[in-house]
């Protein structure tokens, strides 16, 4: 058995608490704490939160396959003419949009004039705002099995898209 505080083997330990902690310790270092007369009881069941949150961390920890996922959405590529034409539908100005979702309006030119990228959060306020979908689902590539040797190259992959 080893020690929990010092490391070592030992043939046999205490049971002590040190600084409101329960641990499994050697004779020699049972003297750091005070020893506790029955082992203790530590409970089998976890708190749902504490469940909770290891089932997320599971989950996010998951490598994933981007081969075997179905299609993710993903910013359409006109996005920035998606922007322009629902602003202009309902009449309102760049500035009049800007104030909406509390953003300025350099932002938004740059935005339809697809020079910048919206950022998650951004994408969330102009749909919302605007009543649109800016984001699409995008197709998986599937990838073709070569022999042991043979390895998929670039242009494999730009006639597999091709066929598509």
């Amino acid at each position: 058995m080893l020690c929990e505080l010092c490391g070592n083997d030992v043939p046999r330990t205490k049971t002590v608490v040190v600084e409101a902690t329960v641990l499994a310790v050697c004779p020699s270092c049972a003297r750091f704490g005070t020893e506790v007369g029955a082992p203790a009881v530590r409970r089998k069941a976890t708190p749902p939160v504490i469940a909770e949150r290891l089932e997320a961390r599971r989950r996010r920890m998951t490598p994933r396959d981007v081969y075997t996922q179905g299609g993710e959405e993903d910013l359409a590529e006109d996005y920035a003419a998606r922007i322009r034409a629902a602003r202009e539908a309902r009449g309102w100005k760049q500035a009049e949009l800007a104030a909406k979702i509390n953003e300025r309006v350099t932002v938004i030119a740059k935005i339809e004039s697809g020079a910048m990228m919206p950022n998650e959060d951004l994408l969330r306020r102009l749909e919302r705002a605007l009543e649109i979908k800016l984001k699409e689902k995008v197709p998986t590539v599937q990838a073709k099995k070569g022999g042991a040797r043979e390895g998929m190259t670039l242009g494999d992959l730009m006639d597999l898209e091709g066929e598509g």
